[in-house]
């Protein structure tokens, strides 16, 4: 800066008379009402407003005046205070420091220009906008050109600066509108799946029309941004068509653009990737190298403890049963309930680990895992608490409640006929069965528990149905999560697997051998 830019600012600040800056932490406000209140809010010390109201104010209504007015000016501190952040922190990286301090220098030269200060404010948006088009900041860049040009058209002592903003604003705002466009294709196919409004084909048509039309501007608006909505409609594209080979290609392309730009979003990066793990998990492809590869390339991105880092050992757990590389999948499990911040995952996804800590016992049940060593990273194993402990999935009767509905009956059956202690509810199952499992969704949910129920009413080997364990054999053979539409996460341990595992242990192998043709 200038010493005469620096001089500008000095005076500008001082003119504009600076009243104590009402931030919290600030010693003067050491035991303030203000501070109270915010310490009681972090710790969960009171759990509601009148709790609040009633301890400080003697009252029970939380519109009482005095408690109106600080939690005003606590919201007021808690604002000012975001302003001083300490982005040198480790979860910081350079790029998210570059926003963080982009927005905030704008912000500080908006105020400086309205306040006559016009050379600090030009100098602030001269350098945001360097780091903005450094770090695709693509709406931050448009909005610094866009003052930066009308400054100085105004001023008029520099003609050449005034065309070169010109040029920088019109060329950014026409990225703004694509990378909007293409985020607004995005989101709509997206909205789609949420609401289940449309069959896949009808998907299919609307991503294929948006990929077309963006396919064009590619080369012209190359941000991360525009690559990363585009790329991810091709993959709608294709998932929803089940063409998961054409996806995994789009995946490839996408990750290999994306991976030559510098200052990339790394979440974008994580986001690839993370989808091409789950891709090979629900077709089965199973590739042990290129998984543990693209996983390491994945946790490079996000922090331990993080909500990402949760989902892809989660996935990876997955492919360890898929590849049947069982020990890895108890080590990922420990991994994951040793973490401190284990405890802070809510709802279905703390379940579904306690979930798989049961799956983890029935594979001990088949000597695929040490007994002494699960109970020890699991704990002992009791279906009656695990259901206790469970809250959510027990809920959702067509998707992870069938796992948890599925364990005990495999449990069981697990330990052949002679040595069976609980008498299994079949009638019951298959009435479940006939109301929840008998559709498109859940096919081979279906065909599964058939089976399990064709064992279960067997009383030795010599009775059981083998017309019509081979007949549901064959459906769960041609029916793969892919062709079947159902998520992988629903078999935790893939049902193929299971059967093999309970047909050797009763001996009854042979019935999954295909016929030798005469």
């Amino acid at each position: 800066m200038e010493f005469e830019v620096l001089k500008e600012l000095a005076r500008t600040v001082t003119r504009n008379k600076i009243k104590h800056i009402e931030v919290l932490g600030n010693s003067g406000n050491k035991g303030s009402q203000v501070e109270q209140f915010h310490e009681a809010l972090i710790t969960d010390k009171f759990n509601t407003e009148k709790e609040f109201v009633r301890y400080f104010y003697k009252s029970h209504d939380p519109r009482h005046a005095g408690y109106q007015k600080l939690k005003k000016k606590l919201i007021h501190n808690l604002v000012n205070t975001s302003f001083f952040i300490d982005t040198n922190q480790a979860y910081f990286n350079e790029r998210a420091k570059a926003y963080y301090t982009g927005y905030k220098d704008f912000a500080a030269a908006v105020i400086l220009i309205t306040r006559s200060a016009t050379k600090s404010g030009i100098y602030l948006l001269q350098l945001t906008l360097e780091q903005a088009i450094k770090y695709e900041f693509i709406d931050l860049a448009a909005d610094c050109a866009k003052i930066l040009r009308r400054e100085f058209a105004r001023t008029g002592c520099d003609l050449e600066k005034n065309k070169y903003y010109t040029k920088l604003h019109q060329e950014y705002e026409e990225k703004r509108f694509y990378e909007n466009k293409a985020f607004n294709y995005y989101e709509t196919l997206v909205s789609y799946y949420t609401t289940k409004r449309s069959p896949s084909l009808e998907i299919f048509k609307l991503a294929s029309d948006y990929y077309e039309e963006l396919l064009p501007l590619v080369e012209n608006v190359n941000t991360s941004f525009f690559y990363s909505h585009f790329y991810n409609i091709g993959l709608i594209k294709y998932i929803s068509k089940k063409e998961y080979i054409s996806a995994l290609s789009i995946l490839d392309d996408a990750l290999l653009v994306l991976g030559k730009k510098q200052n990339v979003n790394r979440a974008t990066l994580h986001s690839f990737n993370f989808q091409k793990i789950a891709l090979y998990i629900q077709i089965r492809l199973v590739d042990n190298a290129k998984i543990e590869n693209i996983k390491e390339h994945c946790l490079s991105f996000i922090e331990v403890g993080s909500f990402n880092w949760f989902r892809v050992l989660e996935l990876y757990f997955y492919y360890s049963m898929l590849s049947k590389q069982f020990n890895q999948g108890l080590a990922t499990y420990k991994e994951i309930v040793k973490c401190p911040d284990f405890k802070l995952l809510d709802g279905s996804f703390h379940d579904n680990w306690l979930l798989i800590g049961g799956y983890l016992h029935l594979l001990s049940q088949f000597d695929l895992l040490p007994k002494a060593e699960v109970e020890a990273i699991v704990g002992k194993f009791r279906y009656s608490k695990l259901i206790n402990d469970i809250e959510i999935l027990k809920k959702d009767k067509e998707g992870m409640n069938i796992p948890l509905l599925l364990l005990p009956i495999l449990y069981e059956l697990a330990q052949v006929p002679k040595d069976r202690t609980k008498e299994i509810p079949i009638e019951a199952l298959d009435k479940y069965r006939q109301r929840w499992l008998a559709n498109d969704m859940n096919r081979r949910s279906n065909s599964f528990l058939k089976i399990l129920l064709s064992l279960a009413q067997s009383t030795g080997t010599s009775t059981v149905n083998e017309k019509k364990i081979k007949k549901e054999w064959e459906i769960l053979k041609n029916e793969t999560p892919d062709v079947a539409g159902q998520s992988f996460a629903i078999e935790i341990i893939p049902y193929e697997t299971l059967i093999e595992l309970l047909f050797a242990k009763w001996g009854l192998s042979g019935i999954l051998q295909p016929e030798a043709s005469s």
